[in-house]
């Protein structure tokens, strides 16, 4: 009797202890490409259009697993569409906010399972089946936050020449303690060096 109820103490252990590994896993989802000529607060200079959207809590943990803004850090999707015959530059020094590295932005958001590990190492010493979630809820995090990294930096706005009749979208994380609701936008004109500049004066 004392051996059957000893294997459904253990069989619960288990169950419970899945389902704390299924938080160490991140689930990647594609944010969609922001359309300048759609967006309600898209600026227009010399046929290049440029818009800029504010992540939501909602947006942050569908689109990165996370809610990143109460990690530090404000997401700003950044679109261009550039549909001049010109070349043109962006580059960090063009965007008027701070800007977090996403490799950073990442880290604070990555899966920890310190506290869990120490329950999981705990109790093996009375239950050994524990000693297997602790493995396994390791590797599963070390996965995750490998992915979380490729997955921000892959997001982010990249430094880049924009060429003739194309586009480009990507997120910056602005730190929340130095968000404001104005947001400058600036492109050089690769032959010209002529500045374009797009100000956005009510981020939300």
């Amino acid at each position: 009797i004392m051996k059957h109820y000893q294997g459904i103490i253990i069989l619960l252990v288990l169950l419970f202890a899945s389902s704390f590994i299924s938080c160490a896993s991140y689930e990647a989802v594609a944010v969609p490409k922001l359309q300048p000529e759609f967006a309600v607060n898209a600026k227009k200079q010399n046929d290049v259009i440029v818009a800029a959207r504010v992540f939501s809590k909602d947006d942050c943990r569908k689109y990165f697993d996370k809610d990143v803004i109460s990690e530090g850090y404000q997401p700003i999707q950044v679109a261009v569409d550039n549909r001049s015959k010109e070349y043109l530059l962006l580059s960090k020094s063009g965007i008027s906010l701070p800007m977090a590295p996403p490799e950073e932005v990442a880290k604070k958001c990555y899966r920890s399972t310190a506290g869990r590990a120490t329950g999981y190492g705990i109790g093996a010493l009375f239950l050994w089946p524990l000693a297997v979630p602790a493995i396994v809820d390791g590797v599963k995090s070390s996965n995750a936050n490998t992915q979380m990294d490729i997955d921000f930096a892959a997001k982010g706005l990249q430094e880049s020449v924009i060429q003739p009749f194309s586009n480009i979208s990507g997120v910056i994380f602005v730190p929340t303690s130095e968000f404001k609701s104005y947001l400058g936008v600036n492109l050089i004109n690769r032959e010209t060096n002529e500045k374009l500049t797009f100000e956005f004066t009510d981020l939300k």
